[in-house]
């Protein structure tokens, strides 16, 4: 009886490879059928001829104990009978339990239809049926100027096509065409430094060993120079003695600029500090201009330099308005995208008693003054994303081999300024976070995927948080995301905190380490003609561009 069973079980694991290529969209009837009711079992399922349905149906659920849960996934989904199969409530349990869900699943405490509901979260919030594929690489943005003999360097920038080249040699700025085969200065002008001082100040000190952190806009034309907190603009399409806007950064006391970056349509520029991943935002966001990106003269008028959009530092996310030794800040913010009368962002969460984390966040827009600006008292959390040390009990109750099994793999969230980018739908975030301890030679970055919650369970999030009163934010994280095939007519059925029972932590999807720092992130939808894939990823680094397809099968 022992080696007939393993011979049928043999059978029916080959068998599960062979129709698992097959899609089936599940029968939302026989998802409520209850498990408890033999004789609806019968008349639902008969056992017939076809290989599908020869096993019985509890060595069926026998040979499903020992798939692993991306595999368990994939085989359910294959045809109904297989379907019925997988939705007993002990096969269920199993499969839970083998992910980081707390408290840990029990059958006997569970009704099939609430384990059912679980799996369904649980398979979307970890991207068990996500497929990513590492594509090609392709030449970097900057790999045309390298051609041409423009070191990779503090003193040399590109635009993201690759098409114009910066650099600074000797307190000249020059600007040049790289898109033929030689290059083409298309602009010369002087630093504004204390050596030639146009304007009015604040100015840069000139020295020989003087360190300068470079922006160009999107567009090429603008040019962002940075030095210890001051902060310059430059129109490279002006005369060469023409004015720049300059700014001393207040808010960067006690720090030194380490990085620059234009943002929201050449709007804002942030600004990187150097201590605890403090960002500033300068400018004001081109919200309503469609793809038209701002000019010199948006940077000159009270709205540009000198307007102070976002200060990490101010970012209030203590409910009580109470301040303490363990006070929760947000470091490393980066915004995303409008949203809702404001703007969603990523950042990491330290302090407030927790291990440090991502968090996908959203702030309100208001108006001080005729300006735009970003209200620190709005800040909402709609997103708890783990990392290695957060997750640590989640990964730790799982049933798999080692322990943590398939999530070994997971981002630090040290304080650092990483590089996050959304998808075009906002179902997925991107997160490149540079390794710590790997700097010489060469600085590695490391890639992983998020899965966000439902445009919908982000909306019941703000509006709870508007209904508790304007300048008193909640985390309301703990929410399901109800979203993706697998959810059904209940796919954006919004529960309360009381009606749930489990939590399934929001762990990556690891997509690689890369060598070098990541300049850019992009996320597109790809069109039909190209692949199956849904979404590209595209990480650039000064040596390649490194994409990835990413697709929900």
């Amino acid at each position: 009886m022992s080696s007939a069973r393993i011979g049928t079980g043999t059978l029916m694991v080959h068998a599960l490879g062979v129709y698992s290529m097959v899609t089936y969209q599940p029968d939302a009837l026989a998802a409520r059928v209850s498990m408890d009711n033999l004789l609806e079992r019968v008349l639902t399922v008969h056992q017939t001829a076809m290989g599908a349905t020869r096993l019985p149906l509890e060595l069926q659920q026998q040979v499903y104990s020992y798939l692993d849960t991306r595999s368990f996934r994939a085989a359910r989904n294959v045809c109904k009978w297989w379907r019925f199969a997988s939705l007993d409530a002990v096969t269920l349990a199993r499969q839970l339990q083998k992910l980081p869900i707390l408290p840990p699943v029990e059958a006997r405490k569970a009704s099939p239809q609430e384990l059912q509901s679980l799996w369904s979260e649980a398979a979307n919030t970890l991207m068990l049926g996500t497929r990513v594929q590492r594509l090609s690489d392709l030449p970097s943005s900057t790999s045309a100027a390298q051609k041409m003999a423009f070191v990779a360097g503090p003193r040399v920038t590109s635009t993201t096509n690759g098409t114009r080249t910066v650099t600074i040699n000797d307190r000249t700025i020059a600007l040049f065409d790289v898109s033929g085969e030689q290059p083409k200065v298309m602009a010369q002008r002087p630093l504004n430094d204390l050596k030639g001082t146009v304007g009015t100040g604040p100015w840069l000190m000139a020295t020989t060993t003087s360190y300068y952190e470079l922006a160009l806009s999107v567009s090429g034309k603008l040019l962002a120079v940075a030095q210890e907190r001051t902060v310059q603009i430059y129109d490279l399409e002006a005369a060469s003695d023409s004015c720049t806007v300059n700014v001393n950064v207040d808010g960067a006391a006690g720090h030194y600029i380490c990085g620059l970056d234009f943002e929201q349509g050449d709007g804002v520029l942030r600004v990187r500090l150097s201590g605890k991943g403090a960002v500033i935002y300068l400018g004001t966001p081109r919200v309503g201009h469609n793809s038209e990106t701002a000019s010199f003269e948006h940077w000159k008028s009270n709205a540009g330099l000198e307007h102070t959009f976002l200060d990490s530092a101010l970012l209030d996310l203590d409910a009580g308005g109470k301040t303490s030794d363990h006070t929760a800040r947000l470091s490393g913010v980066q915004l995303l995208q409008p949203w809702q009368q404001g703007f969603l962002l990523a950042a990491q969460r330290h302090g407030g008693n927790e291990s440090s984390h991502y968090v996908l966040g959203y702030v309100k827009r208001g108006v001080e003054e005729e300006l735009i600006t970003a209200e620190p008292q709005s800040v909402t959390i709609l997103a708890r994303m783990e990392s290695f040390l957060s997750a640590w009990d989640y990964t730790l109750n799982g049933k798999n081999e080692s322990g943590m099994g398939l999530w070994e793999n997971m981002p630090s969230a040290h304080e650092h300024h990483p590089t996050y980018t959304l998808s075009p739908d906002a179902t997925m975030l991107v997160v490149a976070e540079r390794d710590k301890k790997a700097i010489r030679p060469v600085p590695l970055t490391q890639l992983f995927l998020y899965r966000l919650p439902s445009k919908q369970r982000m909306l019941k999030m703000l509006h709870d948080s508007a209904t508790r009163g304007k300048g008193s934010p909640i985390d309301l994280s703990s929410f399901p995301a109800k979203s993706g095939a697998e959810s059904g007519s209940r796919n954006h059925q919004l529960e309360t905190v009381a009606e749930r029972r489990h939590k399934v932590a929001r762990i990556p999807i690891c997509l690689s380490t890369i060598r070098g720092v990541v300049n850019e992130l992009r996320f597109e939808r790809v069109e039909q003609d190209v692949g199956s894939a849904d979404f590209k990823l595209t990480a650039s680094t000064a040596e390649a561009l490194k994409t990835w397809s990413v697709a929900d099968v």
